[in-house]
This record gives C-alpha cells, structure tokens and sequence, in this order.
C-alpha cells in the first residue's frame, strides 16, 4: 500500500469518526491497528499475524469482521479476545482496552524483551510504556502517539510515513 492510500485512509478515518462524535467509533479504532500494523515490521514472522485484545471492546468484534477476509505484511490475520494476562500467546499485537489499562504493566513484564506491538485505547499510556496511544482530540478525531524508545527495545520498526502522522513521539 503506497503513502497515498495510507493518508486517505487516515483522512477517511478522521472523517468517519467526526460524524459519531459522541460515541465511540471501533471501526476507526480497528483500521488504525490494522494499518499500523501494515506499516510496521518485526524481526520474526509466523504463519499468521495474531491480535490479541486485552478486555472487552467492540475494536475486538470489527477487528473480527476483517479477520476472514484481510492479510497484514502478507499473513492471515488471527484475532483473539484474553481477560488474563497469561493468554498472550504468541501476539504480534496487544490492543488494550480501555477497562483493563490498569493491567499495562503486567503486560509489559509478560512481553518483555519480545516484539510484540502494544495499543491502548487510553491516551497516555504511551507515556508509561505502550508502543501507540490513541487519542481523541477535542473536535472528536482520533489520533494516536508513539513511543518510538519503546519499539526499538522491541525491534519492532514503524514507517517514518506513520510517525510523521502522530500525535506526539516519545
């Protein structure tokens, strides 16, 4: 996917989410994990690419709408919902709901050392050690920080065309 079909799809994105301003839109939330992922690398494949969602969210049910049908860095996407930190599996992708970012440390003890990519849906946690933050900004779009320090301890590379898109880096 060219840097032309990522701007419009973030562009998209912040549309559709401006229109639902007082609710929460996962479709956005889940297109945003889908794409970072996209233009993300790590240092190891496996035969699929595994999301784990830590918590109830409905990210996880959109997340699952695409599962069947949509590949990330050429690998079938594997999505799975966990309550207790233990189930991590073999996650490329933690996303964090917003019920259990009181959990963030514990998974940062499980994964590190790992390249595993953590998303929180709470802003600032990227701050405390989350790979990506979202963050809904006050005219009700959706934007996300990084902690680049963070995903290089990881090994984990994110395209210098998504960092220019952020937030706020760390």
């Amino acid at each position: 996917m060219k840097l032309s079909n990522l701007c419009l799809i973030v562009v998209l994105s912040i549309v559709i989410f401006s229109t639902k301003a007082q609710t929460t839109n996962y479709q956005v939330y889940s297109l945003f994990v889908m794409n970072i992922a996209k233009y993300s690398s790590w240092p190891v494949q496996g035969s699929a690419f595994h999301i784990t969602v830590v918590g109830k969210s409905k990210a996880y049910d959109e997340l699952m709408k695409h599962a069947a049908t949509k590949t990330i860095n050429g690998l079938p996407m594997k999505v799975s919902q966990i309550e207790n930190v233990t189930d991590i599996g073999d996650a490329q992708i933690i996303y964090v709901s917003d019920g259990k970012s009181s959990m963030l440390d514990d998974i940062l003890k499980v994964t590190q050392g790992k390249p595993v990519l953590i998303i929180t849906e709470r802003e600032g946690l990227y701050k405390k050690g989350a790979g990506f933050s979202f963050v809904l900004m006050d005219n009700n779009t959706l934007r996300f920080d990084i902690n680049n320090t963070d995903l290089e301890k990881r090994q984990i590379r994110v395209a210098k065309n998504l960092t220019a898109l952020a937030n706020a880096l760390l």
